[in-house]
């Protein structure tokens, strides 16, 4: 049974309790049940938990786009004290459940699925070398806990969903992994656009892009619009913070190994020169031994591994190469069936083919026509 929609026009987001929680939202009430300080947060109803929604939200579009000056610790640590607040309220108001589809979930409420998006975006905001490995340990957890709430309600991209579901065993080659990037760049780009549209709508029409709500001449499904829009750009983001903060945590984790940041890796001692000598030899036959000795030695350098230790070599690249092959064809086979829906399409593909070589001959054919037979002889007819 869908719930109503319960916002009224020119109200700021009224939020009705639902039945039951789950998914992604149930793992952050769980993991933040005991971290919850703000009192103007843990006993908030509905309402009043919509207004400190719109003053989070804010504050951390105005971190996030602060590139000058860089919030502090201490502005990062209320503010990400106060999502984590809002977080844990959501789950004991039971917004969301793993019972319920995309359209159960009223617009009023939608907006609340942002909440673990935004509290990782703060806490890898974070700059403190001492607190960053913590921090983005966290996010972690709250990005992958969003990404999870979005794909079971069918809001997140399966590319976004793939690159968030990879782990460090099946990394992509460099090339598929910048078409790969340059595919989220230009979905993430139209989405930013697409939001920005409809947060200037907003404001003409309540004088507030940030007031959640509809009224005037913004309407419900624009509302919903512009949250189903942000949703799918933070997972967007997400896919690629992720990425980022996997290649930088080890590099972390080797700073602190050493003693923190400013602190050099410790040198081995130098190596104690030694002094030359000199050999003084008195007998002659003596210095022709080792005249011979220096002399009579083998041409070329001598062999440091066995014929099987070599074949067993080759035959390891041999195996990694034949892998690679045949995960490029296991690529290009998914990308075919993925295309011509495994065949489902009757007749499609070959469609396709049979409309491209009829473009290949009309081509051919114009070609001919525009360079007629014996038209490039400059010696024709000389005679």
């Amino acid at each position: 049974m869908a719930r109503p929609h319960n916002m009224e026009d020119g109200e700021r987001g009224d939020c009705a309790p639902p039945i039951t929680t789950g998914g992604g939202s149930d793992l952050i009430a769980d993991v933040l049940q005991a971290e919850v300080t703000e009192p103007s947060v843990q006993d908030a109803d509905a309402p009043q938990l919509s207004h400190e929604f719109y003053d989070a939200y804010k504050a951390t579009r105005r971190l996030l786009e602060a590139t000058d000056d860089p919030a502090d610790h201490c502005a990062i640590e209320q503010l990400s004290a106060k999502l984590k607040a809002i977080a844990a309220r959501v789950g004991q108001l039971r917004l969301f459940s793993v019972n319920e589809e995309l359209d159960d979930i009223s617009t009023a409420d939608l907006k609340f699925l942002l909440v673990p998006s935004l509290l990782a975006d703060v806490l890898g905001a974070t700059r403190d070398m001492d607190e960053r490995l913590p921090a983005l340990r966290q996010a972690l957890v709250f990005w992958r806990a969003f990404a999870a709430d979005c794909q079971r309600l069918g809001i997140a991209h399966r590319d976004d969903m793939r690159a968030i579901d990879r782990d460090a065993a099946t990394a992509l080659d460099p090339a598929s992994k910048r078409d790969e990037k340059i595919d989220r760049h230009k979905r993430g780009k139209e989405l930013d656009e697409k939001a920005a549209y409809l947060f200037s709508k907003k404001r003409q029409a309540l004088g507030d892009e940030f007031h959640w709500g509809h009224g005037s001449s913004f309407d419900e499904d624009m509302e919903r619009d512009l949250i189903l829009a942000l949703l799918q750009r933070a997972v967007a983001s997400a896919a690629g913070d992720i990425d980022s903060a996997q290649q930088e945590m080890p590099l972390l984790e080797m700073m602190l190994a050493r003693g923190g940041p400013g602190m050099k890796m410790e040198k081995e001692p130098p190596v104690s020169a030694e002094k030359p000598f000199i050999v003084k030899i008195q007998d002659k036959a003596e210095c022709m031994r080792l005249y011979k000795e220096m002399v009579f030695q083998c041409p070329f350098s001598r062999p440091t591994m066995t014929l099987a230790e070599c074949a067993e070599i080759e035959m390891g690249q041999m195996r990694e190469g034949e892998e690679r092959r045949a995960d490029q064809q296991r690529r290009a086979q998914a990308e075919n069936d993925d295309r011509w829906w495994q065949g489902d399409r009757y007749g499609a593909q070959d469609d396709h083919e049979d409309d491209q070589k009829t473009y290949k001959d009309r081509d051919w054919d114009d070609w001919k026509d525009e360079h007629p037979w014996g038209s490039g002889n400059k010696m024709a007819n000389v005679a």
